[in-house]
């Protein structure tokens, strides 16, 4: 997991440690790493992927279903098995190092095997704070709280607010998001 219920306590203020309650914070912040993920459209943590078949675009660049490319450990191009060292890492895509040779169009005809993401350690803390938000609140919504809180103003009016709905918890995210998979 990408946060612990050490972050999960300091950062909503409950210490709550009796057995069912730790339960329940493990649930919240594993429901809300997975409401990330599913958002970002790939796994943040440091992990390989073997066997990726991805599709060429005649483009110098070929992008990868992750962030944070640390090594390629192998490439086929059709039945062409090549060198790793024949490509530099970028964040989210490979290139060839030559800088004039482009990755042929064709649909599934790369096959990747690589690692990507980042340790826990150096996780970008946007990642590890959306998912401390979202899990803080279902925490909230515990109890009957029903995700909603209200605020009155001088006039008379009031205005609520929709806690369930995670968009705006996510929208930092949006620069780290991959949606061309």
């Amino acid at each position: 997991m990408i946060a612990n219920t050490d972050m999960f306590n300091t950062y909503s203020g409950n210490y709550e440690d009796s057995p069912e309650a730790l339960m329940l914070k493990e649930a919240f912040l594993t429901s809300a790493e997975e409401i990330v993920v599913s958002y970002l459209g790939f796994r943040p943590t440091l992990q390989a992927h073997t066997d990726v078949l991805l599709s060429g675009s005649g483009n110098h660049r070929l992008y990868l279903p992750a962030h944070n490319i640390t090594t390629l450990e192998g490439i086929t191009i059709g039945c062409a098995a090549l060198e790793p060292d024949l490509f530099v890492l970028c964040d989210d895509h490979i290139r060839f190092r030559d800088n004039r040779s482009t990755f042929p169009t064709g649909k599934d005809n790369i096959l990747t095997s690589y690692t990507a993401g980042w340790a826990r350690e150096q996780m970008p803390s946007v990642i590890t704070l959306s998912i401390l938000r979202i899990a803080t609140l279902m925490l909230s919504e515990t109890g009957g709280n029903i995700g909603l809180t209200g605020k009155s103003f001088a006039d008379n009016s009031r205005t609520f607010i929709n806690y369930s709905n995670y968009r705006k918890y996510l929208q930092p995210l949006d620069g780290l998001r991959i949606m061309r998979f």
